[in-house]
């Protein structure tokens, strides 16, 4: 399972999306989806709900999510930093939902229909605050808000995934990340264990097959020098690890790849 750190600059923004998919990833922002047609799945935190028109998802900061279209979807997404609404920040950074699903409730689709349509029309940030603060008013009862313990250590999830993004090439463990970022590698393997579900082994390792998948759609470099380029110091863990992810070994998908060019 591959997680991909995304940075948002914006304070707010929000966009209309078409047959949304989208892969595992996590920000700092606040993202609230509302279905305007057809259906999506959502996996958020680990658990997957299945969305229709006028169904709402509301998910926290750093938790992780993906999108999947199945047939036909549009959704309308807005982005925001915790703090941007103001009075509801510690809502937001100090809980997380039970369950981050509202499903179809005609007050909050007007509220979030008229925030969408105030944004494009640029208008006073303020109001686009005051909007927000009332949609998240609405909705927070209606999502059995539970707190969460590790706020601290939350805070130092960008500052780690960044250090990945750029090191995963090499040969880094927990050890490397915690002497480099001085952060306890006891603290950073909970953080993975809890607030991503996976080892700190496999996040690397996603990234790693995530560049070597890359790496067999545009070059034609052995697959020996592809695997040891991505950073895996083993051909049977890096032959493992893309079965795993990909269904197929790295022989199999190039000649597939392949065929599909001849053909």
């Amino acid at each position: 399972m591959n997680i991909k750190y995304q940075h948002r600059d914006q304070a707010f923004h929000s966009f209309i999306s078409t047959n949304n998919t989208y892969p595992l990833h996590l920000h700092k922002n606040v993202e609230i989806t509302m279905v305007l047609s057809g259906k999506i799945n959502i996996n958020i935190n680990g658990k997957e709900y299945d969305l229709s028109e006028g169904d709402i998802a509301i998910i926290f900061s750093n938790q992780p999510h993906s999108y999947k279209t199945l047939e036909k979807s549009q959704i309308l997404l807005f982005f925001f930093d915790a703090t941007f609404p103001g009075d509801f920040a510690g809502d937001l950074l100090n809980h997380v939902p039970d369950n981050p699903i509202v499903s179809k409730q005609k007050v909050l689709q007007d509220l979030l229909a008229t925030l969408y349509k105030l944004y494009k029309e640029q208008c006073d940030v303020r109001l686009l605050k005051a909007y927000t603060s009332v949609v998240l008013g609405h909705a927070l009862p209606l999502l059995l808000m539970k707190k969460v313990d590790y706020k601290k250590e939350m805070d130092l999830v960008p500052k780690i995934l960044a250090y990945i993004d750029m090191h995963f090439l090499d040969h880094i463990n927990l050890n490397t990340l915690s002497r480099e970022l001085g952060i306890s590698k006891f603290i950073i393997s909970r953080i993975f264990s809890e607030q991503f579900h996976i080892s700190f082994r496999d996040y690397i390792n996603g990234q790693r097959v995530a560049f070597a998948h890359m790496l067999l759609l545009s070059t034609t470099h052995p697959v020996t020098d592809i695997a040891f380029d991505s950073g895996f110091n083993s051909l049977r863990s890096f032959y493992r690890v893309f079965k795993n992810e990909y269904g197929i070994t790295p022989n199999e998908f190039r000649r597939k790849v392949s065929k599909e060019c001849v053909e």
